[in-house]
């Protein structure tokens, strides 16, 4: 019992460890847009051969992501399961605290693109550029978002995800960075717990 416990502790950390990993590797990835303004300007210009590595690295990272993040959530299944009989308290607690983070749009959301991804097609990218001009200086605020109009032409989404794309407006959708830490951060809150 000992023996076999240990085993699935190690696998479900080590399965954390890649989802944190891959979420610092996605979320850097995605940053870089809003801290280079050089690159910034170029990523928006019609030169895909300069730009074509970052959007290529993009979904690499955003697959290794959504596949961690299912990985981790069903090694952690196999785990509750077999600690239910000797530790019900502990998994009651720990099924109380992962319903907080299912309930998130963002989960559902990430979970069904996962899907979409696997089944459907890539992830349909677009760019907002914003430029503000204040006393003091200059800023640029460039988001990477899904396009929801594209995304919904699925029809495999979730009731919930379906409703979270349905509330962009056309030619708008998730900020990807902001969906990715939202669901990272309480990704980590709850492991940081078990």
């Amino acid at each position: 019992w000992v023996m076999a416990g240990t085993v699935r502790w190690n696998v479900v950390t080590r399965a954390y460890t890649i989802f944190c990993r891959n979420s610092q590797e996605l979320t850097r990835t995605l940053d870089r847009v809003r801290v280079d303004f050089a690159f910034s300007m170029q990523l928006s210009g019609d030169d895909t051969s300069e730009t074509r590595e970052f959007w290529d690295e993009a979904d690499q990272r955003l697959h290794n992501f959504l596949a961690c993040a299912v990985s981790l959530v069903d090694h952690t299944r196999r785990l509750t399961k077999f600690y239910a009989p000797d530790a019900p308290d502990i998994v009651a607690e720990y099924e109380r605290r992962n319903a907080i983070v299912t309930e998130l749009d963002e989960t559902s959301f990430l979970r069904d693109l996962r899907n979409y991804l696997l089944h459907f097609g890539v992830a349909p990218l677009l760019q907002t550029l914003n430029f503000t001009r204040g006393e003091d200086a200059e800023t640029l605020d460039h988001l990477l978002k899904l396009n929801a109009a594209r995304l919904l032409e699925h029809n495999k989404w979730s009731a919930q995800s379906k409703q979270y794309l349905e509330g962009f407006a056309d030619r708008d959708g998730p900020v990807l960075r902001d969906d990715v830490v939202v669901y990272a951060t309480a990704m980590q809150d709850l492991f940081g717990w078990l």
